[in-house]
């Protein structure tokens, strides 16, 4: 399950690592210095930043970014270098999906192609990384249920530039879900319930995560935040109480919304210092009220739905959002579920410089910053996966697909193909040996492409022609494959198969490293997806080769032939 994911937390008390968990938010820079002691954790340091209007928008410059952290840095006096960001936005996806039972480190060759097919990206513009939160039933067979989290590349790297110029170093780059999570095993508290939703409010985007039992099941990110808020409040002209019309600033709005939050209805005939009569503000702030209470009501329901759960029995809030006054009342009375806002400080204790009571208007705030500074080794991050050995060994995976019908194997077809072409590409070789001999008997290219001819020879030699069974007319998937496939890979072997009524091509064969033109398999892949004829790719299974003079990946695709014919 996942709580093995934070098993590490315990066994690493008294280890005394210093950590900074930085947040980089939308409308704040917050820094949290964070070390685990021999009696618990412990907050050395506490600062944060408003950031400018010009930084709260896409594309800010990193350098900028960098020094309202080094100025969170001397305000706190945080002598930390070791920081874990995370990253949030449309450009990050998280998802559930199931594979078959495999070893972690065959998992981590096979994760990055199965992100790619779950987001729009390629496999190398992603960042990946992945969890096992148990175990699903696929038609009879125990697969792994994963949590996944992939995000583009260029959104990994901004932060880390940003770190970088601020004179720090990157230890770890995770995900808003996460990270809330963490701060939620930190808590001294027990908690009762079964199921509690956690709900983060930032400026631009909430979090809502769903556990079970402590263990995370269900997590979303959705475009509301603290932000709209602001912005419902400056909609319309407000009447002050000369009865005048009067449109709020931005900075107005924004104090507006921080010092009275959610007026109550005794508010009546009452006016804020900005003059304006505050029984306009329930109104104008309903539409981001509604929405809010929409996007709880529908993640409540398909989780509910999904995981057959009765209900949802508190939410803890958190984030700069949460603070907002009246809020937690209004989802009480709409929801009609317990609420709590969260309080990240009661599980740490503070050191000597710093006070407790210096923070609590800005409790909620911290939840964020807590849950990355207590980020350990072993936990999800974007740069575990590219500390891994570059080759691992890698066992075969259970195929996805249970084909069901008659399969076709059209290896025949193939080795005519294949023979033809590794009959001319040894007599070429033949030539081009001959002829560098002669000019350099001892010659480094002349060994490469003698090795070369005896893997061409090889693969002439060892083709399975007892393989051959039936046959059918494979023009239309024979040369589709054929335009897909890159020189520097052998294909030994394709079933087709029908299964409710639409035709599968199971594709086997072992993909080389010849030259410099990028990884077969990748490009392989990326071919058949790019392909108005093939849909839903999927890596069946994957093994490192090492029968042949140069290094290969033998492998087993599978993917939907859009037929057309009888």
């Amino acid at each position: 399950m996942l709580g093995q994911f934070f098993s590490s937390f315990n066994r690493e008390k008294g280890s005394g690592r210093t950590i900074l968990g930085i947040d980089i938010g939308s409308y704040w820079i917050k820094v949290m210095e964070f070390r685990l002691t021999g009696t618990g954790p412990e907050i050395k340091g506490l600062a944060k930043k408003e950031l400018p209007l010009e930084l709260r928008k896409a594309g800010r410059d990193p350098e900028a970014v960098a020094e309202l952290i080094k100025e969170c840095l001397a305000e706190g006096n945080i002598s930390a270098r070791d920081v874990v960001v995370m990253v949030s936005g449309p450009q990050v996806f998280i998802r559930r999906i199931t594979m078959p039972p495999m070893p972690p480190e065959e998992l981590d060759e096979v994760i990055p192609y199965e992100a790619s097919k779950q987001v729009s990206f390629s496999v190398e513009q992603l960042e990946v990384d992945y969890t096992i939160v148990g175990e699903k039933e696929v038609k009879g067979v125990i697969n792994q249920d994963i949590l996944l989290v992939a995000a583009h590349k260029d959104v990994v790297e901004q932060q880390k530039s940003i770190i970088s110029a601020a004179g720090l170093r990157t230890v770890a780059v995770t995900v808003a879900p996460m990270v809330l999570w963490k701060s939620f095993q930190l808590s001294k508290k027990a908690y009762k319930e079964k199921v509690i939703a956690l709900l983060d409010i930032g400026y631009e985007r909430a979090t809502i995560s769903l556990l079970n039992n402590g263990i995370l099941e269900f997590t979303r990110t959705v475009n509301l935040g603290g932000n709209e808020v602001t912005g419902s409040l400056m909609t319309e002209p407000l009447v002050t109480e000369e009865g005048s019309p009067r449109t709020l600033t931005y900075n107005e709005a924004e104090n507006i919304k921080r010092e009275y939050g959610l007026p109550p209805s005794t508010a009546t005939g009452a006016t804020a210092k900005e003059g304006v009569l505050l029984n306009q503000i329930p109104r104008l702030m309903s539409p981001f009220l509604e929405r809010l209470l929409s996007e709880i009501r529908t993640s409540f329901d398909f989780y509910m739905s999904e995981f057959q759960i009765p209900k949802v029995e508190k939410i803890i809030m958190s984030g700069g959002g949460a603070g907002l006054k009246g809020l937690k009342e209004f989802l009480v009375e709409d929801l009609g579920i317990e609420v709590e806002l969260a309080d990240p400080f009661q599980s740490a204790d503070f050191a000597g410089r710093i006070s407790k009571d210096d923070f609590m208007d800005i409790t909620t705030a911290f939840t964020m910053p807590l849950g990355l500074a207590a980020w350990e080794k072993g936990d999800m991050s974007f740069l575990r996966m590219k500390k891994k050995a570059a080759k691992k060994k890698l066992g075969l995976i259970k195929p996805l697909l249970a084909p069901s019908g008659v399969a076709v194997i059209l290896i025949l077809i193939f080795y005519w193909s294949v023979s033809t072409h590794l009959t001319s590409s040894s007599a070429e070789l033949d030539m081009k040996t001959k002829e560098l001999t002669r000019l350099n008997p001892l010659s480094a290219a002349t060994k490469a492409l003698s090795a070369k001819k005896r893997m061409l020879q090889a693969e002439m030699n060892s083709f399975p022609m007892d393989l051959v069974r039936g046959s059918m007319d494979p023009a239309g998937i024979l040369e589709a494959l054929r335009l897909c496939s890159p020189d520097n890979t052998r294909l030994e072997g394709i079933n087709v198969f029908e299964q409710e009524g639409k035709r599968f091509v199971m594709v086997k064969g072992t993909a080389f490293s010849l030259d410099e033109r990028g990884p077969a398999l990748s490009n392989f892949m990326a071919a058949l997806k790019d392909s108005p004829l093939f849909d839903d790719v999927r890596m069946v299974s994957v093994a490192e080769e090492e029968s042949y003079t140069t290094d290969g990946l033998r492998f087993t695709l599978s993917c939907q032939y859009n037929y057309i014919g009888g």
